[in-house]
């Protein structure tokens, strides 16, 4: 009997751990969808300058988020429920950027980061630079960026035609 109420706590205990991890991968997967889907849906563009949320919207940019995108506001809820933003932005030169800021529990930010720094030309956390063209990705740094804000973390991610 005591050994089953053992492996009940253990169970339980480990259940975040494991959610943590599954909810990180996702993320991952709805990012990088999400830096395709920009791409592909502004191939023709020389920038960013004529694109909203609701023109990515229309153009497919974000069908990996199903239902949570509304086609005709361009409304998009993320996967923890909060709303993802894209606008133009600058990371060289003005509009040369879609940033999408999407708000993340802190602790998938920990786990998702460094994916997310990989696929996108610059990354934001709660407004620090976790990485870009001229800074190098560094976990130390994106550890304690993810936590500055509490329980979320606003990422901002920077999808170019070239990353």
């Amino acid at each position: 009997m005591a050994g089953a109420a053992l492996l009940a706590l253990v169970v339980y205990q480990g259940r975040s751990f494991v959610m943590d991890r599954i909810h990180a991968h996702q993320f991952k997967s709805e990012a990088q969808l999400f830096r395709s889907g920009i791409q592909d849906a502004t191939s023709s563009d020389v920038d960013f300058s004529g694109e909203t949320q609701q023109s990515l919207a229309k153009n497919h940019a974000f069908d990996s988020a199903n239902s949570r995108v509304n086609t005709s506001t361009g409304a998009l809820t993320g996967i923890f429920g909060g709303a993802v933003t894209a606008v133009p932005g600058t990371i060289a030169s003005t509009d040369d950027s879609m940033i999408v800021t999407y708000p993340v529990p802190s602790t998938v930010c920990s786990l998702s980061i460094g994916a997310v720094a990989g696929a996108y030309a610059k990354v934001t956390v709660n407004g620090t630079t976790i990485s870009d063209p001229n800074t190098a990705f560094n976990g130390a740094t994106a550890g304690t960026a993810c936590s500055s804000a509490g329980a979320t973390a606003s990422i901002g991610m920077y999808a170019t035609h070239n990353n």
